[in-house]
């Protein structure tokens, strides 16, 4: 059976998602760099299919955070 290229992405997204949540100096750099250069910034620095997936966690744990 093959994996289409949307559920390919999205494996790759909670990959690097899990990666980022599990490491407070990543977490803390991604963060950072999003607030800096904005969300077009970051997807153009990403530049991978699966980056919108990631994005939308780095947001919310941005909205989170500021709270």
């Amino acid at each position: 059976m093959a994996i289409c290229a949307s559920q390919q992405r999205f494996a790759i997204a909670t990959l690097a998602i899990k990666r980022i949540e599990n490491d407070p100096t990543i977490k803390e750099r991604v963060l950072s760099a999003l607030k800096a250069g904005g969300v077009e910034a970051l997807a153009q620095l990403l530049n991978h299919p699966a980056a919108s997936f990631v994005i939308g966690a780095l947001e919310d744990w941005q909205k989170t955070k500021d709270i």
